[in-house]
């Protein structure tokens, strides 16, 4: 396995962990006004991961570096298109 590829797999799994922590980082701030249409872009965004990290490891057991790369790179851009719809 490439260093590429780990990389790729890390940073998309942090940004699993980051998504999921993000809703108790909310329920802090907002208690009981906390809405599912205030959580609902970070659920999406947990699923995102959760996919392509699925994907990421089906990809590592039939050494395939490069698209395990591609496939980071295409669910930060996801996350990015989510993030710019939630604002």
């Amino acid at each position: 396995m490439k260093p590429a590829s780990r990389i790729a797999i890390i940073i998309v799994f942090l940004a699993l962990i980051r998504c999921l922590a993000e809703f108790f980082r909310l329920d802090h701030l907002q208690g009981n006004q906390l809405t599912i249409s205030i959580v609902k872009p970070f659920i999406l965004g947990a699923l995102v991961c959760a996919v392509s990290c699925l994907f990421m490891t089906i990809s590592l057991f039939y050494s395939k570096n490069r698209l395990i790369v591609i496939l980071a790179i295409l669910t930060i851009g996801v996350l990015f298109v989510i993030k710019a719809k939630m604002m």
